[in-house]
């Protein structure tokens, strides 16, 4: 809907896309250290105090008034919008002219921009100090781009939610979202069956354990009944978000409305042996709001994953099959020799080390984010 991307000493804005308007647009601009936006007009970007009317933009534009040193993020809504609210906008990425200085979240000039998540680390923030020193240009004049180191950072992340068992990047995870009509991409991330109901783990314990974990909010606790309907306890319902954790204040059944006394009766083996057909259904968000609320450790750690991956292409990159050589001529001789084996890699001794620091971290933090797994014979 609305991109910025740098183009020499000025930012060009793309507009519209498939959700084009006849009306135009209105385009707002902040800096990174503003607080509130400027609204485009006939004379440039102003002021909303300023008095001049703003102008309706259609398509691409150009902004030439950026100044060197500053981020700025861009939104947009439709031109004839009336009372619009910050949810109706649409918002483009932090963006900073060519040429400028890197930035990212170890250089202190970079946050999630508003409407978008974000990104874990920026592509800076790998290249020039995660990977400080490292020449990211192959032997053959080839350098690597920001999109396949944000790539790299990207797989870090899913890596790291797969070996600490939780959610980094924020989801919206609704029930049984496809039969309830709801869109992907727009009301919700990631869908989710019932869970199970269970009258003897619910009398002992009190709590549901969700299936992803940390949880932003709950927004819907209900128990599906195939006799009796929908019950709604969200509002008795205390939420443990670090663990995934939802404990029940009230109990949500008696043993008499789970038909417990009939199943007794007909079962051949009592009421353990019939389905109650009762589940929870749960909707939640789980992750973290923003890449600015990861926690500075585990981003860090996120970094070193990210790394790793690419000093194993990078190696190859500038010494591909590379272990040694010599020369000599006239009585004079010269030899070099790398690192590199068939197998070690160029940067064998940082990516060991990155490794170690990860692995330490995981075993050390592990248990942090969720519940020590016991299994019993």
């Amino acid at each position: 809907m609305i991109s910025a991307c740098p183009a020499g000493e000025k930012i060009l804005i793309t507009l519209g896309g498939e959700a084009e308007t006849e009306a135009g647009w209105r385009l707002e601009r902040r800096t990174l250290q503003g607080e509130g936006y400027a609204v485009y007009t006939a004379e440039g970007f102003r002021s909303p105090e300023s008095g001049i009317p703003p102008a309706a933009v259609r398509g691409d534009i150009v902004d030439p008034q950026t100044e060197g040193g500053e981020i700025y993020a861009y939104r947009c809504i439709r031109f004839d919008a009336e009372n619009p609210q910050d949810a109706d906008w649409f918002y483009s990425n932090w963006v900073r002219r060519g040429g400028e200085d890197a930035f990212g979240y170890t250089f202190g000039n970079y946050s999630a921009p508003g409407g978008h998540w974000g990104t874990v680390i920026t592509p800076d923030d790998l290249r020039y100090t995660y990977l400080w020193g490292t020449d990211l240009r192959a032997s053959n004049g080839q350098a690597f781009t920001d999109e396949q180191i944000q790539y790299f950072i990207d797989a870090g992340l899913s890596e790291m939610e797969r070996r600490l068992d939780i959610t980094i990047r924020k989801k919206r995870i609704r029930c049984n979202a496809s039969a309830r009509r709801l869109r992907k991409g727009v009301d919700y991330d990631a869908e989710e069956a019932p869970y199970d109901f269970r009258y003897s783990r619910i009398a002992r314990y009190g709590l549901i354990k969700t299936r992803q974990k940390p949880i932003i909010r709950l927004h819907k606790l209900e128990i599906l009944s195939r006799l009796a309907g929908c019950r709604d306890i969200t509002a008795s319902t205390v939420v443990d978000k670090t663990k995934g954790l939802l404990k029940l204040m009230e109990r949500p059944l008696k043993p008499d409305e789970t038909s417990s006394g009939i199943q007794t009766a007909i079962g051949m083996y009592g009421n353990q042996t019939m389905n109650p057909q009762l589940f929870y259904a749960v909707d939640y968000d789980a992750g973290f709001e923003t890449s600015d609320d990861v926690p500075a450790d585990l981003r860090e750690i996120v970094a070193k994953t990210a790394a790793i991956g690419l000093l194993n292409v990078i190696g190859d990159g500038l010494l591909s099959g590379f272990s040694s050589s010599s020369l000599s001529m006239d009585g004079i001789s010269e030899s070099f020799s790398s690192t590199q084996s068939a197998t070690s890699a160029y940067f064998g001794a940082r990516i060991k080390e990155y490794k170690d620091d990860v692995d330490s971290w995981i075993a050390a933090n592990k248990n942090k984010f969720g519940h020590m797994a016991i299994a019993a014979l």
